[in-house]
């Protein structure tokens, strides 16, 4: 019977050992450092066990390394250079679902002379955006046509009917990867010219998108696009944009909360016996008491805004002005903002989240043709039960670890989805048997 660890326990992990334990009947080790959190991951299911351990370096993972056929890491993604350096001392395989880590991609000589594979990349998005993007630059291929402009999308929100706050946005991942990810600096390309967004400027840099059939949402870049030209085998003069989507009105609302200072992560502060109102004035250089004006009012001269602006309101609604004590004594100013968005932006156990997975590629042919070709996933979560995030994230690394076990994946090195082009196939022919199809349209352009 095969054994594999899933190292991290967070909001996606549920799902991969669902699948593992009882799909595949694979003997699973959870391990997190709070063990009542790998616990609720792999129950009470004879084939689990959850293992608590603290990760101060790669060394703390070798008796669990060793003793498994197969490691997927579920870690915030700088951790996974801990596992991938176990995993080369003992000759184990490692999936993620997060972006390649440069660390990791540094160990792809080492791990193809161990005959292991590194592969990551292996969720939503990133993940199944490269699926649905091979897929239809296959298709297009395959009748001699050419790629001349793509866009891929992707998102997790709340489902239409419970998208009930002033922010639309609700929280179905870890919010620390979360603010990393916002304060993150992207790239894409127009025509073959590079444009490159710093991580300040990443909320300004939004424009509005229609995904067919389903709505009108804000888009923004996500990362760089870089790598994946090669990969996807593109021209020099191609059109690639990659981006998330949100709905209306969140990239002003970012854009404002960092300029105020909310992302701040790196000073620490006490915040004892300051209340909010106090501390959002001080963000904007004023005293919340010395005179007649409100914070609100501050806040507004300082961004340049209106009183009435959406985002004095959203501000509020967050309990910003609230002349009460700070709920946390200790902390950065991010800090301070993640409490605040996790009591007020959190999902309701019978609410439900979306995903939506989006890639449209206009594509030229020999008869001087042209056509838009469209491949969309849109899943809804469960209510009471798993959100559609964990399970479009949690599947694909599932799926995926099975396949590798099985030898119908023989890469061995460093490797993501698109430089595995015969892996989406299969993964996505699985997928579809829990839900998960992309519905494809062609639309003459």
């Amino acid at each position: 019977m095969k054994k594999i660890a899933i190292i991290g326990s967070g909001m996606m992990a549920k799902p991969v050992a669902d699948y593992l334990l009882e799909v595949c009947n694979y003997e699973i080790i959870g391990v997190d450092q709070e063990v009542s959190k790998a616990r609720n991951v792999i129950g009470d299911r004879s084939l689990g066990k959850a293992i608590s351990l603290m990760i101060k370096d790669s060394y703390d993972l070798d008796p669990i390394v060793g003793e498994v056929d197969i490691v997927i890491s579920m870690l915030p993604r700088p951790l996974h250079i801990h596992v991938a350096k176990s995993c080369l001392r003992h000759g184990k395989s490692m999936l993620t679902t997060s972006y390649q880590l440069p660390e990791v991609v540094a160990l792809a000589d080492e791990a193809k002379k161990k005959g292991i594979l590194f592969l990551d990349e292996m969720g939503e998005d990133p993940g199944l955006d490269h699926m649905g993007t091979q897929m239809l630059l296959d298709e297009i291929r395959g009748e001699g046509g050419k790629a001349v402009d793509i866009k891929s999308y992707g998102c997790g929100l709340p489902a239409f009917e419970h998208n009930n706050n002033p922010m639309g946005y609700k929280f179905s991942w870890a919010p620390t990867g979360f603010f990393a990810a916002a304060k993150t600096g992207a790239a894409y390309y127009l025509k073959g010219k590079r444009i490159e967004v710093s991580g300040d400027q990443l909320f300004k840099h939004f424009r509005l998108v229609d995904i067919d059939g389903i709505g009108t949402f804000e888009t923004y870049p996500n990362r760089d696009c870089k790598k994946y030209l090669e990969l996807f085998g593109l021209t020099k003069d191609i059109s690639f944009y990659r981006g998330l989507l949100r709905y209306p009105g969140y990239c002003n609302n970012m854009r404002y909360l960092g300029e105020i200072g909310l992302f701040d992560s790196k000073q620490m502060e006490n915040f004892e016996n300051v209340t909010y109102r106090q501390f959002t004035a001080s963000l904007v250089g004023a005293d919340a008491y010395k005179n007649d004006r409100k914070p609100e009012e501050k806040v507004a001269e300082f961004l340049n805004l209106d009183i009435n602006a959406d985002f004095i309101h959203r501000l509020k609604w967050l309990g910003f002005f609230e002349d009460r004590p700070i709920d946390i004594k200790k902390g950065t100013r991010l800090d301070v903002l993640l409490d605040r968005m996790l009591k007020k932006m959190s999902y309701e156990p019978h609410e439900k989240d979306m995903i939506i997975v989006h890639v449209e590629i206009i594509a030229e042919f020999p008869d001087k043709s042209g056509e838009k070709r469209l491949a969309t996933m849109m899943m809804e979560g469960i209510p009471y039960s798993d959100s559609a995030m964990s399970r479009a994230v949690g599947l694909p690394v599932a799926i995926g670890t099975r396949m590798v076990l099985e030898g119908k994946i023989n890469a061995v090195g460093a490797h993501i989805p698109p430089s595995l082009p015969g892996l989406y196939k299969p993964l996505l022919e699985e997928l579809a048997t829990h839900g998960f199809v992309f519905t494809k349209k062609t639309i003459p352009f």
